[in-house]
């Protein structure tokens, strides 16, 4: 999915609730680029209120694009000084948007079946991903785990991801008591005992201990494996460098050793990350 060129535009907040302990759902009305902006890509956000806290705009995912309304979401947990101011915006606040930024996922190759595994607010990059892809004709399996059932977003919010949601959590509140890592291994055992010539294909975001296992669950079972890094990002252009992670590729100079994921991820190929 080529990126679309981005934009410094303002919009106005319409809806602003929270959906799950701590996690915010923020719909943004506007105009431009940010409507056309792919399954992966984020925005960098700066309430119109603040002028020194916070200095810096805070980047999020998108979560779901309302051609109708000319809306964009996202979705965010109040960790921080900068996501508390972000939680005081009111309807009708205006908000100064800069996006969309970043590269998309890929699309799945041939037939292959879309594995979307998320775990905490890693989730809203896989909402957009996998309503696209089902406005595609794809079927996306969505596998999502918390610490526990608080943590979850609504099925309102997943269900236009999906038709097949696989849930867990850390305490056995909700779903499936354990790590994504186990309803991944058992999605996976589902293509071995399937007629399908072609092989699922792994889309994930999250904390990055989960992502390295997925990783390692997707080179074993020899399935590819898309990520989205959740890298602090501060200019969210490549200008001050401050989220680069390592390449796992060996390096024919320092500057090679290292990737920003501002600008050449936040989605990356598993295999080229150092995890």
């Amino acid at each position: 999915m080529k990126p679309v060129k981005a934009q410094d535009v303002d919009g106005v907040v319409v809806s602003h609730e929270e959906v799950a302990d701590d996690f915010r759902h923020l719909e943004i009305e506007i105009e431009g680029a940010f409507l056309d902006a792919k399954p992966g890509q984020f925005v960098q956000l700066l309430p119109g209120a603040a002028t020194s806290s916070p200095l810096l705009r805070i980047p999020l995912s998108i979560s779901h694009i309302d051609l109708t309304a000319s809306t964009f979401s996202v979705l965010y947990e109040i960790v921080g000084s900068k996501s508390e101011t972000l939680s005081h915006l009111r309807i009708s606040d205006p908000v100064s948007c800069l996006g969309p930024l970043g590269h998309a996922f890929p699309s799945p190759p041939g037939g292959a079946r879309p594995l979307l595994v998320g775990g905490g607010i890693g989730v809203p990059p896989l909402i957009h991903l996998g309503a696209h892809l089902r406005g595609e004709g794809r079927s996306p399996i969505l596998i999502v785990g918390a610490r526990h059932a608080g943590k979850h977003l609504p099925p309102r919010l997943l269900s236009p991801a999906t038709r097949d949601l696989r849930q867990a959590t850390d305490d056995g509140s909700l779903g499936h008591h354990g790590f994504v890592t186990d309803l991944l291994a058992a999605a996976l055992k589902e293509d071995l005992a399937s007629t399908a010539t072609d092989q699922s294909v792994i889309y994930t975001c999250g904390p990055h201990p989960m992502m390295a296992a997925v990783a390692r669950a997707a080179e074993e079972a020899g399935v590819l494996c898309y990520a989205s890094l959740e890298e602090y990002m501060a200019c969210g252009f490549g200008v001050c460098v401050g989220c680069v992670v390592e390449r796992s590729a060996t390096p024919t100079s320092a500057y090679e050793q290292f990737s920003r994921v501002c600008v050449d991820g936040p989605v990356y190929d598993s295999r080229e990350i150092r995890w």
